[in-house]
């Protein structure tokens, strides 16, 4: 974490715009987060959603959360969940649960609001409704092997294997290139 740092080939998009006290400033977050996803997957792409939960009391992911509802016509049978340890620092524990799915499935705008408003109370919905408890949702296009993952309302990472991947998303999403990462983002397509 971020992806963008920690691999080779990544994109890093500004979502922000305008006032954050304002309606209009969370809608225009969701709009370019969605317009990005839609041009990194297409409706049929196989995808792993992964949602994970560092959490300061131990409890696993509940079926009903949020991002679960987001899915359409979820069963039980089609989330793996597991516990990972040290996934960012050593000692630290997450609940980590991952569906395989067709992104057509997934209404990620909800998501993206959800993310967006994160650190917003008291605006709904949101991912984490606690102070004692981190989401973060990981969408994986297994066809594209490329990873995006909105971050909170200011941005979201694109990272693949092959730069090539990515350089129809860099071509058409240009203008919402993060500039604090421009150059080094612009080098990877010279």
């Amino acid at each position: 974490m971020p992806l963008f740092y920690n691999w080779n080939h990544g994109l890093r998009f500004d979502l922000q715009e305008g006032d954050t006290s304002t309606d209009e400033y969370f809608k225009e977050v969701t709009r370019r987060a969605s317009i990005i996803f839609q041009t990194a997957f297409s409706r049929s792409d196989n995808v792993y959603l992964v949602l994970i939960d560092w959490k300061y009391k131990r409890r696993k992911i509940r079926f009903g959360n949020f991002t679960f509802k987001q899915i359409n016509k979820l069963r039980k049978a089609e989330v793996y969940y597991s516990k990972e340890k040290g996934l960012y620092y050593p000692g630290d524990d997450y609940d980590v649960a991952v569906v395989k799915l067709t992104s057509d499935r997934i209404s990620f705008e909800n998501i993206f609001t959800a993310i967006g408003h994160s650190d917003f109370p008291p605006r709904q919905p949101r991912l984490d409704n606690s102070r004692s408890s981190n989401k973060e949702v990981y969408f994986v296009n297994i066809e594209r092997k490329l990873i995006l993952q909105m971050y909170d309302d200011r941005g979201l990472d694109i990272i693949a294997t092959d730069k090539e991947t990515l350089r129809s998303i860099y071509e058409r999403h240009n203008d919402l290139i993060l500039r604090y990462d421009r150059d080094r983002i612009d080098k990877q397509f010279e």
